[in-house]
């Protein structure tokens, strides 16, 4: 039995094709269209209870209100046999609301106004289908003109298509204020959007809350990207109470780098790039480019010594036991000890840059920081380097500084003098990190969680990752134009070297010609040839060239410190007219061949999830999409039927896919099982690093008696003070409070004097 129903007294102007959802939900359905009668209502059958939603849906957006899911009503056997669909005004606010005690927030208006309009529906048990068993449009409160139904909050919604969009433009750091005006002037105006700035927030706050915890989310993008690249390696370490302390991770290609590239390895740690104010540890090198590459990464909660070593266990790990041959970082103690035991067999190499700074704090004379770095970084021999190291302390009067003598008893890891001969890929400084964290600051931000800066890092990597491909593309494609007196030997170098370090090689060439060699010596097995530098008598070097292996060596060991082979070598290959040069003197890793064959199958080497995939599947499906509307926008009768053949399509696709389930974010996995790190503090840290909820609330501190809770102004002891009260005391208040004060003269004061960081 069919209960009444109201007459819902609608023209048919008021529902029509134009109001058209957003997501293109309905549009153009037959029986959406030209509903003027109750019985035509009253006689409809859906398919589905979201057939009927959709309909009301779009019925209650051209009739000027908006409509909510009402109560279902259940048989005895669980199953539902009664939907209900209410306008959005009905019913009351519950009195409790109103009559809250402690309420901080303005309440908000009063919608609910008791508005009695309803559509109901019952399934038809021989059929299958569902009927319309009751329908009443009749409102008690105004509806709303065509312009400003879209704002009900019914209405305004975000598609899977806009969130992709979002999500795809966020992971590019694109905020979300210029996300929208973007989509606003891609729909025509501000007023096109079927939805507001704060649904976007929303949306972003309920993809976080999706994730079951910051780390667990991290983990299973980990279990994810592990499909895609075999080789992704993590490792994560908790606490007692099951908090994450360290996390480090490595991908495929990453690892891959460090077997051609790890003989040399550089670390540091940049702050502030994560809302938990962890440490971050970037391992990097330098690739056949002379470019950074990065070979992994680590997240910290403190920097001690047993994390340290912690971190460099799992990157040995993550290499198959292949240890650096060298390592250079900025002196950091827990750094030095934890390499010392990590990497035994490691040189160890301070930062030169952090020294001259730490001579700059530690003596202040300009003199001295300028003999000081020609100890340093001088190409001289151990005798003259003591030579010079004494004169420096006689002319300087330093003797006696402590940092100086500590200092002198690390020369092994800082002087040139007795690192010759070691390979450090020409890499002195750790700038090249702090290059790498200036760069990865583009990426990230402060606010990021663990997963925002996981796969905000990643983004960076491919950035760098990119760079490398584009340069060997330049090495690859064409031939640089030669330019020294020796073609022959030029040519060979420009077959065999990449772009960035031929061109250094070229350098050593055209410098060649200043060395002369002044005689040769027979010796055992070979030929020792001593050159000199044209009009320096005093300065020569030794190459021995052995015949059987086609060897050359050089007392002045640049080879064996950078690769390349210096300008005495080179002399002698010009005077012994050697049209190629020898494969002992071709670096392998600085050729072009050096990472042949590695990266055949490009699409193995990102992580990818399944967020991720959606996100990638709707932008390249968008785009052909964007390919049709070129093609359509100009005609009006084109634009119509396409219109309509996409609606169509639409529809019966959410039909067959029961409305469409969307790719969520996160979801699944860990259950919980590792709880998010703790904030912490990092040596040096500001104020300003410290989590917003952590810092506590700064009370205000009397000037005048140092009582905390009022200020100098209002302070109690303020009328027990003697004020002056004539111009004879304020004279006498200055003299005592003005004492003299000896400057430095203003010539004596050098630029290294006007600058003091602080010691490390």
């Amino acid at each position: 039995m069919q209960e009444t129903s109201l007459d819902i007294g609608m023209d048919e102007a008021a529902f029509g094709t134009e109001y058209l959802d957003g997501a293109g939900d309905l549009g153009n359905d037959v029986r959406g269209s030209g509903l003027t009668r109750p019985e035509e209502v009253m006689e409809m059958l859906f398919n589905s209870p979201d057939e009927a939603a959709r309909f009301y849906e779009q019925y209650s957006r051209g009739k000027g209100f908006a409509m909510r899911v009402g109560k279902k009503l259940r048989n005895k056997n669980g199953d539902i046999v009664r939907y209900t669909y209410l306008c959005n005004r009905e019913g009351f606010r519950q009195k409790k609301w109103l009559e809250l005690e402690g309420r901080k927030r303005e309440h908000k208006v009063v919608t609910r106004c008791g508005c009695m309009a309803e559509m109901r529906i019952k399934q038809n048990d021989q059929m299958g289908k569902w009927y319309v068993s009751r329908f009443i449009d009749d409102h008690n409160h105004e509806l709303l003109p065509p312009k400003l139904v879209e704002y009900l909050p019914p209405h305004r919604k975000m598609s899977d298509v806009d969130v992709a969009h979002m999500d795809s433009l966020r992971q590019v750091g694109i905020s979300v204020p210029k996300i929208y005006e973007s989509l606003a002037a891609q729909a025509g105006g501000f007023d096109h959007i079927p939805f507001t700035k704060r649904y976007m927030y929303n949306e972003v706050r309920r993809q976080r809350g999706m994730r079951k915890g910051d780390v667990n989310a991290t983990i299973r993008y980990f279990e994810a990207g592990a499909k895609a690249d075999e080789k992704l390696f993590w490792r994560c370490q908790v606490s007692a109470d099951q908090h994450m302390c360290d996390l480090f991770w490595c991908d495929g290609r990453s690892q891959d780098d460090y077997k051609i590239f790890g003989d040399v390895l550089a670390f540091d740690a940049t702050y502030g790039r994560n809302k938990y104010n962890l440490p971050v540890i970037i391992f990097s090198g330098v690739n056949h480019h002379n470019q950074t590459c990065v070979f992994g990464a680590a997240m910290v909660s403190c920097e001690t010594q047993a994390t340290y070593v912690w971190v460099l266990q799992k990157l040995l790990e993550c290499m198959e036991g292949k240890a650096p041959k060298a390592v250079i970082t900025d002196g950091d103690r827990s750094m030095r000890m934890a390499i010392n035991e990590v990497f035994p067999e490691a040189h160890h190499r301070l930062c030169a840059w952090h020294l001259l700074k730490n001579a700059t704090t530690n003596v202040c004379l300009p003199r001295f920081t300028t003999l000081f770095r020609y100890c340093m970084l001088a190409d001289i021999e151990i005798e003259e380097f003591e030579q010079h190291w004494e004169a420096m302390l006689d002319e300087c009067g330093v003797r006696d500084v402590e940092w100086v003598q500590d200092t002198y008893r690390k020369k092994l890891y800082w002087a040139t003098a007795y690192i010759r001969g070691r390979f450090f890929a020409g890499i002195r400084t750790t700038s090249r990190c702090e290059s790498l964290h200036a760069k990865l600051g583009r990426f990230v931000e402060r606010r990021y969680g663990i997963l925002d800066f996981v796969t905000n890092f990643q983004r960076c990597v491919e950035f760098l990752r990119d760079n490398e491909d584009e340069m060997d593309f330049r090495s690859s494609y064409g031939t640089p134009v030669l330019q020294t007196q020796f073609p022959e030997l030029e040519k060979s170098g420009a077959m065999k070297y990449t772009r960035e370090i031929f061109s250094r090689f070229r350098e050593s060439l055209q410098r060649c010609v200043q060395i002369t060699v002044v005689e040769s010596q027979p010796c055992e097995g070979g030929t020792i040839y001593v050159t000199q530098k044209y009009m320096r008598p005093g300065r020569k070097w030794n190459v021995m060239h052995v015949l059987a292996s086609d060897k050359y060596t050089c007392n002045c060991q640049r080879m064996e410190s950078f690769g390349l082979p210096c300008v005495h070598i080179l002399s002698v290959l010009v005077r012994l007219d050697v049209g190629s040069l020898p494969d002992t003197l071709v670096l392998e890793r600085w050729t072009k061949s050096a990472k042949f064959g590695l990266y055949d199958d490009v699409a193995g080497d990102k992580i990818v999830d399944i967020a991720a995939l959606y996100r990638m599947r709707m932008g390249t499906f968008l785009q052909h999409c964007k390919r049709l509307a070129r093609l359509v926008c100009n005609n009006d009768d084109l634009f119509k039927l396409y219109t309509e053949q996409i609606v169509q399509e639409a529809t019966n696709l959410e039909s067959m896919n029961d409305s469409g389930n969307s790719v969520g974010v996160g979801g699944g996995g860990n259950n919980g099982r590792v709880l998010d790190p703790i904030g912490v503090r990092t040596k040096g840290t500001g104020r300003g690093n410290v989590q917003v909820g952590a810092r506590g609330v700064k009370r205000r501190k009397c000037s005048t008696c140092g009582v905390v809770g009022h200020r100098r102004t209002r302070c109690p002891n303020r009328a027990n003070m003697s004020v002056p009260n004539s111009q004879d005391e304020v004279p006498q208040m200055v003299s005592q409070c003005a004492a003299p004060i000896d400057f430095p003269p203003v010539e004596n004061i050098g630029v290294q004097d006007c600058y003091r960081p602080s010691a490390t």
